[in-house]
């Protein structure tokens, strides 16, 4: 990870640039000594000291045990402390407005769920920026902001649903009606965006560049890392895999993966073949001894497997994460490697984000934008 002439460009805009390298390098590598960050980056000790200073004092990074060496001084690494600051996410479903509180590490502090109309834009807002609120006031240390996770397209920049068609919604300014209650930073995003975001900053994807996220769901959407930018978001693009063409769970012919593989599908699927299932939990649970339970995931598996080539012939990822019900558990990952044809099996990666995906997701959108910002504050 090496970042060669950034001390070239202006001061202040060098100092950010990089006390942000450094901190995304903590992040994915920590803890260092001081060389050993000089040394990664291309910079001097004493632009390194003058970096970790700051952060020392506002008590982002923390001082470990000296380590000893045969020459010179002593080393003494230096980490990222996680309970320093915290950032609030919110996801905004169908049905419930989640609302959680996570360390820098994505740690879940704690999370709250409340069922809502969501016709009610206005109300639903209202609500989720009590709810936020209320969560920041009892953070146990500074709060960063909040985070903001809806699905549908979403203006990042000026923070708001341009339309969700599930919801009912567009043009709903969400960021305007959060930052007014609470006074603090919000960033909004798409779900597919705040996960992938959540697995290059806390999870499978930490440091990794050329990442595709597919989300199974009730919805078929992807997101595609397409340039390293380290925890940012910029360079995300979001999209869709519904209407690639896939077999069909129970009969020969194909359709799009949107009508034939979406939780919609697999679990009226389940009902048609006569399993007594109310979600894909019940499902997969019955997979550990029903045939059929097992032959409709394993179907899934290969329909999941087919999308997966084609994003890999398309797009050529390092990494494509199965986030959703692509991968439920590590025994359906491995269905999956194994009915792949193009794609490397271990390119395929389940999410290793902590706590309610989608609230670590939205949360993560502020902390990425904290560790990209380069200030101490």
């Amino acid at each position: 990870m090496n970042h060669p002439g950034l001390s070239g460009t202006r001061p202040r805009q060098a100092r950010q640039a990089n006390t942000a390298a450094v901190l995304q390098l903590l992040v994915q590598r920590g803890p260092l000594a001081r060389s050993d960050i000089a040394k990664e980056l291309s910079l001097n000790h004493g632009s390194v000291s003058r970096i970790i200073e700051p952060l020392l004092s506002a008590g982002i990074v923390r001082e470990l045990v000296e380590q000893s060496t045969r020459v010179g001084r002593p080393r003494v690494p230096v980490e990222l402390n996680p309970s320093s600051r915290y950032a609030v996410g919110v996801h905004l479903g169908l049905e419930r407005t989640t609302v959680g509180l996570i360390d820098l590490a994505g740690h879940s502090v704690r999370t709250q769920t409340e069922n809502r109309d969501p016709a009610d834009s206005a109300a639903t807002l209202s609500r989720a920026a009590e709810l936020a609120a209320g969560l920041a006031d009892s953070a146990p240390g500074p709060v960063l902001g909040i985070g903001v996770a809806v699905g549908g397209e979403v203006d990042r920049a000026a923070g708001r649903v341009v339309r969700n068609d599930v919801l009912g919604w567009a043009d709903v300014r969400v960021a305007d009606v959060m930052r007014e209650r609470t006074g603090l930073d919000v960033v909004v995003d798409g779900n597919v965006c705040a996960l992938l975001g959540a697995e290059l900053t806390f999870g499978a994807g930490l440091g990794q560049d050329k990442v595709s996220y597919l989300f199974v769901g009730n919805v078929a959407e992807t997101g595609f890392l397409s340039r390293p930018v380290g925890t940012s978001s910029d360079g995300i693009i979001q999209g869709g895999f519904g209407r690639i063409l896939v077999p069909g769970l129970t009969d020969a012919g194909h359709g799009p993966f949107g009508e034939r593989g979406t939780d919609v599908a697999l679990l009226a699927a389940a009902r048609s073949a006569g399993l007594t299932v109310t979600s894909l939990t019940d499902l997969i649970r019955l997979a550990d001894t029903d045939p059929v339970a097992i032959g409709l995931l394993e179907a899934r598996s290969a329909q999941v497997a087919l999308v997966a080539d084609t994003v890999y012939d398309l797009m050529r990822p390092r990494m494509i994460i199965l986030g959703g019900s692509g991968a439920p558990s590590d025994r359906w990952l491995e269905a999956v490697r194994e009915r792949v044809e193009t794609t490397p099996p271990e390119a395929l990666a389940r999410p290793r984000s902590r706590g309610n995906p989608l609230v670590t997701a939205a949360a993560g959108l502020v902390v990425r934008a904290f560790f990209t910002r380069g200030t101490a504050e």
